[in-house]
């Protein structure tokens, strides 16, 4: 047990999506060992929808990015005075930079702080030199709160729609049951080759990314497309927020069948239903692969300048990293490019789309019921 047993906790974690949905197994596991305890939740306003629903936390505090430092200041006194208590017991930036920085000073008896890993980052990035321990992030945010002796309870990530809590008034709840997480309790996906197939397989992808070096070239993705429905009949469906339509519409295009063009999602809940309605995403390393895990969807994942030793694999889900592991200048960031820092961009051009197409097969044929 631990030394101390705190009834007052705030985790902060401003941004961004990815980040925000691999906290949720961390909450959990804080909510398991002090059950009775207020928990709140410092999250950017544009990524409470992740955390809105979730029944293990009593209060979200939205924060605005825009804020300048003494905005910040002024937000947090108001945001104090709403508190029943002088201080919290403990704060745990898992953002730790300085707004997260400014704001957790002197509001807590204690304060733990996430390790950054930035000498392992620079190590990799500029020297190839691998020291990280195949940890992952989300397990790195359990390390966090060490002292406080959080078990991992072995489950993956959440994210609750608000169909899920029905009947429950809001989120600000300080009596907290067992929960059961409603992807974990219904029929694991199967995956079916069509002619084994009750129903049409439906194949979700994701093409966009934030950064251009986390981009799969769109016209791969429109081969792989091609290849999927021709081979299996299955129904593809694209994904992303309106910062991906334009890429999704220039894949329909190319297309000889009519894909479901989602690309136009507005609310991360409209994502997750999506994906429920799925057997697998295609992805790049992005957000929407996270909300797939949360979801418990099987994920094919095309890494290109970034790695999964910095520990954002899809967390405990079925899936296939899908790489060009052998190059020497990969990775070239921790987050992604603009544009490829040598010009040939080989760590996505020299991805097929058949290598894709079989990671796609090993996942159908790991689950099909014969």
């Amino acid at each position: 047990m631990p030394d101390i047993s705190p009834q007052k906790i705030l985790v902060i974690r401003l941004s961004s999506m990815g980040d925000i949905v691999l906290t949720t197994a961390f909450v959990r596991q804080l909510r398991a060992q002090f059950p009775q305890a207020e928990i709140h939740f410092l999250v950017g306003k544009r990524f409470k929808e992740i955390l809105e629903c979730n029944p293990h936390i009593s209060k979200i505090i939205e924060y605005d990015h825009s804020l300048q430092r003494q905005e910040i200041l002024v937000f947090k006194k108001d945001f104090v005075k709403t508190l029943s208590f002088k201080k919290y017991d403990v704060v745990i930036d898992l953002q730790r930079n300085l707004r997260s920085w400014e704001f957790r000073r002197g509001l807590a008896k204690k304060v733990l702080k996430v390790e950054k890993a930035r000498f392992e980052k620079i190590a990799l990035v500029r020297f190839k030199k691998n020291f990280f321990k195949n940890t992952t992030i989300a397990e790195r945010y359990r390390r966090t709160a060490a002292e406080l002796d959080i078990q991992d309870d072995g489950r993956g990530l959440e994210l609750w729609l608000p169909e899920e809590r029905k009947g429950e008034k809001g989120i600000g709840r300080t009596k907290h049951r067992k929960e059961n997480y409603p992807p974990e309790s219904k029929p694991h996906h199967v995956l079916r080759i069509t002619h084994y197939a009750s129903r049409v397989t439906r194949i979700a992808i994701a093409p966009g990314a934030h950064h251009f070096t986390k981009r799969w070239p769109l016209e791969k993705f429109a081969e792989l497309a091609e290849m999927l429905f021709k081979k299996y009949s299955c129904e593809i469906v694209l994904l992303g927020s309106v910062a991906d339509k334009e890429i999704c519409r220039k894949i329909s295009e190319k297309l000889s069948f009519i894909a479901i063009d989602r690309s136009d999602a507005t609310s991360v809940f409209d994502t997750a239903r999506e994906l429920d309605a799925c057997d697998v995403l295609i992805t790049n390393d992005t957000g929407v692969m996270h909300i797939a895990a949360a979801r418990r969807i099987p994920v094919v994942a095309i890494f290109g300048s970034t790695v999964t030793a910095f520990g954002f694999a899809p967390f405990r889900v079925e899936n296939r990293i899908v790489e060009v592991s052998d190059l020497p200048c990969r990775p070239c960031t921790h987050i992604g490019r603009a544009e490829c820092p040598l010009g040939h961009f080989n760590c996505m051009n020299l991805i097929a789309p058949d290598t894709v197409l079989k990671s796609v097969e090993e996942l159908f044929l790991k689950n099909i019921d014969f």
